[in-house]
């Protein structure tokens, strides 16, 4: 635990521009509801920046801006709309949540992951426009392991990979999904490398279909090589969603990834809010341009995790308000209310779960 306090008293600044990245990324998640709900007639009744105890608030329009004690997020009140309340306030008045139509609840719910792919964008776009650190398409051999395939083919740390069986390799996801699909494992495949500004001839090895722990079936670890450069506005907004699109992809296949794991083998580290702010602190040194690029990815990340089906997430309401339109009828109040604490409550234990191994990891126990 001293070294995580330690780290702390060395990057005074990491813990403000850790809060206020998550409080920027949390405000333009609940501005969308805010907004769509404000557009569909809702009648909104608090828009809130941290979580109570209050400390301060301005009426205006009937309702309050608030500022609370715990600097951490924020949340919008929409009248008849309280996920953990058996009996809501206003539920079914004029300008409450439930009195709109399914699809504009379902709208208003959706609006915040929409906000969180918009800031995506818009700060990526502004970073690669800025300057940044942005992928040339080369993906490198950053490490061979000894006794492996690679090595036994003569494939060298510093080689840039540029096609596996005529397939060009831009990406370090290209050559690891094509080797570790099981239609490949034990087969031959073809590599062509470059090495000191040379392209070599065909190299030809085959990946194993049971590597040992901690090696890919060739053996090479793979890095993507980037340059510093800025772009004009319509390459960065291209960059920017291509990014955002990869971020979504990388997530997408997470599951997959932890199925078709090996047994035995360690399941990929997941980070919480220590973890998070660890990366926040280094990547603050960098310049601000990379630090939009951490805004841009970590708002992604959170966009696609509140879009999932669970309690206590949006993707969870979503999935009671979808399944109240296809059943011509809203689910009982009581039990919805019920799903999403028990939801809530197992996101905080996860939360804790998590930021426990973040502690370990931090202090090496």
């Amino acid at each position: 635990m001293g070294a995580l306090i330690q780290y702390f008293v060395d990057h005074p600044l990491a813990i403000p521009l850790f809060l206020l990245m998550f409080t920027a990324i949390i405000a333009v998640h609940e501005f969308g509801h805010y907004l769509t709900a404000r557009l569909l007639g809702m009648r909104v009744l608090e828009f809130a920046f941290g979580f109570p105890p209050r400390l301060a608030a301005i009426r205006h329009a009937g309702i309050d801006y608030s500022i609370n004690a715990i600097p951490f997020g924020g949340f919008v009140r929409i009248l008849g709309q309280d996920d953990f309340a058996i009996a809501q306030r206003g539920a079914g008045e004029q300008g409450s949540f439930t009195s709109k139509p399914w699809w504009a609840q379902a709208i208003v719910l959706a609006s915040g992951v929409f906000m969180n792919f918009v800031l995506a964008v818009v700060v990526l776009t502004a970073a690669f426009a800025m300057g940044t650190s942005a992928p040339t398409g080369q993906i490198r051999v950053d490490e061979v392991a000894p006794n492996s395939p690679a090595a036994a083919a003569g494939i060298q740390p510093g080689d840039i990979v540029r096609s596996v069986d005529g397939r060009p390799v831009t990406k370090t996801t290209d050559l690891v999904a094509y080797v570790t699909s099981a239609a490949r494992a034990d087969k031959e495949v073809t590599l062509v490398l470059e090495r000191n500004g040379r392209e070599l001839p065909p190299i030809t090895t085959a990946p194993r279909a049971e590597p040992p722990t901690g090696e890919g079936p060739l053996g090479i670890k793979l890095g993507e090589v980037t340059a510093q450069v800025s772009m004009p506005l319509p390459q960065a907004f291209g960059q920017a969603l291509g990014l955002t699109g990869d971020v979504v992809e990388q997530i997408a296949a997470l599951p997959g990834e932890l199925i078709a794991r090996p047994p035995g083998a360690q399941p990929p580290p997941v980070g919480g809010p220590i973890q998070i702010f660890v990366v926040t602190a280094a990547v603050s040194q960098l310049g601000f341009a990379t630090f939009l690029k951490l805004v841009g990815v970590i708002s992604v990340n959170l966009g696609v995790l509140n879009i999932i089906p669970f309690p206590g997430l949006d993707g969870g309401r979503l999935f009671f308000v979808l399944a109240g339109a296809l059943l011509r009828r809203r689910l009982s109040p009581q039990v919805e209310a019920a799903i999403h604490a028990i939801g809530f409550v197992l996101l905080l234990g996860l939360l804790v779960v998590v930021s426990v191994a973040d502690i370990r990891r931090a202090t090496g126990g």
